[in-house]
């Protein structure tokens, strides 16, 4: 027997929300309703549902959030853990996703209510789209919880650091070379003590070497670079602002690295982020940040989608005989691409196979970016290849897939098809009016004839 399904859009604002319930064929069961963010409103909402399943004769209720940035955690977090009383799913829609979904819907008006609704819509019209949860505890709730924290307080350092760099261009230019990628933490410690060039003039060896990481030969140089610094800014708020600054950013440095201890020590730890740890490259922090982005990969039917949807693959433009601008297309979760990238990178070191496809295209004259950009797309297709077929990594299953697909293509001749399915109703003619490119490319093609050409013809 067929089990009728609802489906419960959420239109999420700051401290409430709206509300309305669809069936399966798009008819409204429930008008728009509003509950505040707070305990009463959450238990109101598990007493509407319930009745609302017997009213209607429901088998389930799907309920389904627009990802705000944060404001939809609080109903997603108490449906997750109480939502089994009433047989609900929990999903989340992309907000871009809902407006495009509109659009297509000739919809121009948007309120509250009709929010709620083109919500429900969205989750009837592209279930494909979102990733279904069912209600009750997660292990990878804990885990995401942690991880955005961390992320959070990388990014506030980041901040801070940037701030810190401004600064440090006045007080002390001479330092930012040892900025380029990130703070060390003998820096860091060396401005608590001396936060500018002029505070530094007065200092001796023995008073830098007494900061950790700084060796007589640094000091000296230290001491020199202080001497010779273009910078005589110096006052007692200038100081006090760059010890601050030095002395926050050391404290996070410090917090992040105590927090992915944490979490790698974790030992309930799911499935798909042991497989991920199996690829000489990606560590406990970096497979959780993955599976986060992911979220269910059964979302992709191919590891093409997945390279598109977070934007390793190459982008071009095509039109007519010109084909332009080849690069990564960077669309999509940037978070994804920062955590590929330093996979990549671990990749180089700890992965020989990794290893030996970026050599062979810098090889083929590849700048490192771009050859960077070829193996974090790679990467992404094997993680897609494990994560699917719930396998560790083996580097000879990938060895043997990219032996197949050369096969494949020489059997079919796959390179070369291209041009000859375009024209296999009419031969290739250089009497159209082309421009002077396209007729270059047609007596380069009429020059070496195939078989298919001579078949073509209406």
């Amino acid at each position: 027997m067929f089990m009728k399904i609802g489906y419960l859009g959420i239109d999420v604002s700051k401290g409430y929300s709206d509300f309305m319930l669809v069936s399966s064929s798009r008819e409204v069961l429930e008008e728009a309703f509003q509950l505040s963010d707070n305990q009463q409103g959450h238990v109101t909402l598990l007493n509407l549902m319930k009745k609302f399943k017997a009213k209607h004769d429901l088998g389930g209720i799907n309920a389904v959030l627009e990802s705000t940035g944060g404001y939809e955690n609080n109903w997603h977090t108490y449906l997750k853990n109480e939502g089994h009383w009433a047989n609900v799913r929990i999903g989340r829609v992309n907000p871009y996703g809902v407006k495009h979904d509109s659009f297509a819907g000739m919809e121009r008006t948007t309120t509250d209510a009709t929010s709620a609704r083109r919500i429900a819509l969205y989750a009837i019209n592209h279930p494909e789209k979102i990733n279904w949860e069912e209600a009750g505890y997660d292990v990878m709730d804990s885990l995401r919880s942690m991880y955005n924290y961390i992320r959070t307080r990388v990014k506030q350092k980041v901040q801070l650091q940037n701030q810190l760099e401004k600064l440090l261009y006045t007080a002390f230019p001479e330092l930012l070379g040892y900025t380029q990628e990130q703070l060390p933490l003998w820096l860091l410690n060396l401005l608590q003590k001396f936060p500018t060039a002029a505070a530094m003039r007065d200092a001796r060896v023995e008073d830098l070497t007494l900061i950790k990481g700084i060796t007589a030969e640094k000091a000296a140089m230290l001491l020199r670079k202080a001497d010779q610094s273009i910078s005589w800014a110096d006052n007692v708020s200038l100081r006090e602002i760059i010890r601050g600054y030095a002395k926050d950013i050391a404290d996070l440095v410090r917090q992040v690295e105590d927090l992915k201890k944490s979490l790698e020590r974790q030992k309930e730890i799911p499935q798909g982020i042991q497989i991920l740890e199996s690829f000489q490259g990606i560590g406990r922090y970096s497979a959780i940040g993955i599976m986060i982005e992911i979220e269910d990969i059964n979302r992709f039917e191919s590891s093409k989608l997945i390279c598109s949807f977070f934007g390793v693959h190459p982008k071009f433009k095509q039109s007519g005989d010109k084909t332009a601008g080849i690069k990564m297309s960077k669309q999509g979760s940037s978070d994804m691409r920062a955590i590929l990238y330093m996979v990549a990178k671990s990749a180089l070191v700890y992965n020989p196979h990794i290893r030996k496809i970026y050599d062979r295209f810098k090889q083929q004259g590849m700048a490192h970016n771009q050859a960077m950009g070829v193996i974090m797309h790679k990467i992404l297709r094997i993680i897609y290849g494990m994560l699917k077929s719930k396998t560790r990594y083996i580097p000879e299953v990938d060895i043997e897939n990219q032996q197949r697909t050369i096969v494949e293509q020489k059997r079919t001749r796959k390179v070369q098809t291209d041009s000859k399915k375009k024209h296999r109703y009419q031969q290739i003619s250089t009497e159209a009016p082309v421009s002077k490119i396209e007729l270059k490319k047609r007596k380069e093609q009429l020059s070496s004839p195939s078989p298919l050409m001579d078949k073509c013809g209406v």
